[in-house]
């Protein structure tokens, strides 16, 4: 890391200009280096996870921005940006989603009262650690294509069990009936 003396354009510099990383340092010192190499970093699963969580919190919030009738619900008056909104609303209702659906029990009775099938079972019981689930989750999760993941979702719905997002398109998922706490 070289360190950039009596220089009155980068003095008290600090980030990125092309590949270069400005740093300023507390003393007021300000150092030019290359980004670290990140290439052999292995990510752990949790790690995976949170960045596929803020993934579609991000696709959400884009949605929001192109769709005139879902902005409207964020147009709340407040001095944040729409897209922060939307996106902090995706995540905060992704944790009242997996607590409710921690809550649901999935038994014999459940199963046999409701007709459901092994891969409507399988999919209420990644909800119950998830929160919530989209259409491709449930097609990755069950191997099954997209006309038969909306099918069981849809089966799902009317049997009052699930509930839609209300977002159609990216960012759409369904959550257990009654998880907006």
């Amino acid at each position: 890391m070289a360190r950039i003396k009596d220089n009155y354009v980068t003095a008290g510099l600090s980030g990125k200009i092309g590949k270069l990383v400005f740093k300023t340092n507390k003393k007021g010192l300000t150092y030019i280096s290359l980004p670290p190499d990140r290439r052999n970093v292995i990510s752990t699963k949790g790690q995976n996870k949170l960045r596929n969580n803020f993934a579609k919190a991000v696709a959400y919030a884009k949605s929001v921005l192109k769709d005139p009738m879902k902005a409207e619900k964020y147009q709340a008056g407040d001095n944040k940006s729409l897209y922060v909104t939307a996106l902090k609303d995706y995540l905060n209702q992704h944790k009242a989603a997996r607590k409710k659906a921690a809550r649901l029990i999935i038994n014999d009775n459940f199963v046999l009262k409701h007709h459901l099938s092994v891969r409507q079972i399988k999919a209420l019981r990644d909800m119950q650690k998830r929160g919530r689930i989209s259409n491709s989750e449930y097609q990755h999760l069950n191997h099954v294509s997209k006309p038969t993941a909306t099918r069981d979702l849809q089966d799902l719905v009317k049997k009052a069990i699930l509930i839609p997002s209300g977002i159609r398109g990216a960012g759409s998922f369904y959550e257990i009936m009654g998880s907006e706490d």
